[in-house]
């Protein structure tokens, strides 16, 4: 039995805890907030019994006590940092909110008490366990799509201030941009299904909704290595909090043999055989049929569950806390320790300064 503390009892702070006590390994510890009663109120509210759990106002207690094996980091961005290498340091495993650091300087902080201290981490980019993303990162990976051409992904959304977090996520310092605070899922799952690396990135950004201190929106122009003597793979990711529609969260991947577009799998020279992708597909929960476009044009749909909202309690947090407590037993890296979501970070960060400096190449 693997004890928990966390620190920050906010918005995403009970869906953590949900899924660390659905898991059979873990028991809530300790609590880490400015005020006890509204905390536990919170959870209370949230259907979270932490009634077993001490409460203290000081990360200290957290990082110094015995009975406690895993940090969970759910504040305001701007203290991830120095909370995750107290934590590392100490020999606590973690788990982090996004975004891990909000510039080099922290991630470098980051990695090397990681690194130092030999302990697991595992950083929420938690749309890794959405059956649709998993599937999408299967169906280019086995080949269905052929070799990518285009990649295109977006997190769009309408955040103000009905956001409890609004703040500080509105500010420069902790929220910083909309790439850090909430696109850098935009940024991951591109990485993560494409299975690329960025090259360079060139970005141009604007302010649109009233309130934040940095631009509201951002287009990012990327280049993602291809592999050896092939030309860099071209790619683009939205990152906006200006938009009048519901949150959206988009993903394509075109390949020279066929393209995924949401919940479509389309072609033009050779059709996909949907009975032969249906006995392939190893997920029980995604489903194929073959449909027509508005346009006329046959195409396949997936049927699963879709990224389709913003709201945590929407998230699948239980599969991301699970491979955690697996990996801690198994003594193994989680497939999205703070090293791998450092390069994430890094793109985010190349991103925004291209923009700041009116679209000029960044390399990353």
């Amino acid at each position: 039995m693997l004890g928990v503390g966390l620190v920050g009892v906010g918005w995403v702070a009970a869906q953590h805890l949900q899924a660390f006590h659905q898991n059979p390994h873990t028991r809530l510890v300790a609590l880490c907030g400015r005020n006890e009663a509204r905390a536990r109120r919170r959870l209370a509210e949230a259907g979270v019994d932490a009634s077993g759990a001490r409460f203290t106002t000081r990360y200290s207690d957290l990082i110094n006590a015995p009975d406690i094996d895993i940090i969970s980091i759910a504040t305001p961005n701007h203290l991830h940092a120095a909370q995750a290498v107290a934590a590392a340091r100490a020999g606590k495993h973690l788990l982090l909110e996004k975004p891990t650091g909000l510039d080099h300087a922290e991630l470098k902080r980051i990695r090397a008490a990681v690194t130092r201290a030999g302990v697991r981490t595992i950083v929420s980019f938690e749309l890794h366990y959405n059956p649709y993303l998993r599937f999408a990162k299967w169906l280019r990976e086995d080949g269905w799509l052929g070799r990518l051409v285009f990649a295109r992904f977006q997190y769009l959304s309408r955040v103000t201030d009905s956001y409890s977090g609004w703040s500080w996520v509105r500010t420069n310092k902790s929220g910083r941009s909309h790439l850090l605070a909430a696109g850098c899922h935009a940024v991951d799952a591109l990485r993560w299904c494409t299975g690329l690396e960025v090259m360079e990135a060139s970005a141009f950004s604007t302010k649109v909704t009233p309130g934040y201190q940095w631009p509201t929106s951002i287009v990012v122009n990327l280049t993602l290595d291809g592999g050896r003597k092939r030309s860099p793979v071209l790619a683009q990711v939205t990152s906006s909090t200006d938009l009048q529609l519901p949150y959206t969260f988009g993903v394509e991947m075109m390949g020279d043999r066929a393209s995924i577009r949401d919940d479509l799998i389309l072609w033009n020279d050779t059709p996909v055989d949907v009975v032969a992708l249906r006995r392939a597909c190893p997920f029980d929960d995604v489903t194929l049929h073959e449909v027509k476009t508005v346009t006329g044009a046959s195409a396949i749909r997936i049927e699963t569950e879709m990224p389709g909202s913003g709201d945590v309690r929407h998230h699948p947090f239980q599969g991301e806390i699970n491979e955690l407590v697996s990996c801690i037993f198994e003594e193994r890296e989680t497939h999205l320790n703070v090293f791998d979501a450092e390069r994430t970070m890094r793109v985010c960060i190349a991103a925004d300064r291209s923009a700041a400096m009116g679209g000029r190449p960044i390399r990353v």
